[in-house]
């Protein structure tokens, strides 16, 4: 599986409304520069509606267009947050967002990131093999 998530420490200090609980996940994890409160809605109607939601539902919730509104989705489910689910509903990919970051999102870090640190490896110790080839 292919994803892409940036994670960042965001203060949270001071936060404590739904709104600001979204933002806070959306920034720590690079999906929203925050520029509006659209991804903020899309991420509560993921939450709110367990069953998932057509385009078209997300589309009304959030103001957008259609090619925003997948443009967005596609962010989310780049970063494991939600996928499609059949009748062309989108979903969380757990049963609560806590759950879709712990188990699916936190595992598909872990994985990648054991993959570049065992390139890491393989790397320094092909460094390492031709510095000695050039030393003998």
């Amino acid at each position: 599986m292919i994803f892409e998530i940036r994670v960042k420490e965001v203060p949270l200090a001071g936060i404590r409304s739904p709104d600001q609980l979204a933002a806070f996940v959306l920034k720590s994890l690079g999906l929203s520069n925050l520029k509006d409160d659209r991804d903020v809605k899309i991420l509560l109607a993921f939450i709110d509606h367990k069953e998932g939601l057509k385009v078209e539902e997300l589309q009304k919730i959030a103001n957008l267009g259609q090619t925003a509104t997948y443009s967005r989705i596609r962010s989310f489910t780049n970063a494991g947050i939600v996928y499609k689910a059949k009748g062309s509903v989108y979903r969380l990919r757990e049963r609560t967002l806590a759950d879709t970051l712990d188990f699916r999102v936190r595992k598909d870090i872990e994985q990648a990131f054991s993959a570049v640190v065992e390139v890491a490896q393989e790397l320094e110790s092909l460094i390492t093999k031709q510095r000695k080839q050039k030393s003998k």
